[in-house]
């Protein structure tokens, strides 16, 4: 017999923001078992296997080298960006085609797509819910 899980609560709930004391039992119950270790497993084996990793690691190099960036939040800031810019383009061109860049220009900084691939984001979703699963019990509500 497993053991209960330590957090119970409605459908309705859970679709509903969370209290910071629900959120935080949350929290808890994966950071003392294995599920943060999981979740962050998932995600980083989908980021290597899609290319991502080596794709960020590329960019950041090109930031340092060629376009002289110097310190961390630089080069946070526009790795967050391009992330952004580059996974929105994605989603855009799957709606409709068109040409990549301003007016059909490019930067040598678009030689790095940092889309991020839809399969980590899918696996993320799935080893998220896998892991909330074993910690939450969600019952559904009669109407």
């Amino acid at each position: 017999m497993s053991d209960p899980k330590p957090i119970t609560m409605t459908s309705s709930q859970a679709h509903d923001r969370l209290p910071d004391h629900v959120r935080n039992d949350i929290y808890a119950a994966l950071l003392s078992g294995t599920g943060i270790r999981n979740i962050e497993d998932t995600l980083n084996h989908q980021m290597q296997a899609t290319g991502f990793k080596a794709t960020l690691k590329a960019y950041v190099n090109h930031l340092l080298r060629v376009e002289g960036v110097a310190t961390f939040p630089e080069i946070m800031e526009k790795v967050e960006a391009k992330v952004l810019h580059d996974t929105q383009a994605a989603k855009n061109k799957d709606a409709a085609n068109g040409v990549n860049g301003v007016n059909g220009h490019s930067s040598e900084s678009d030689d790095y797509n940092l889309a991020l691939p839809s399969s980590v984001t899918k696996e993320g979703a799935k080893a998220v819910l896998k892991e909330l699963d074993k910690v939450c019990d969600i019952t559904a509500e009669e109407k």
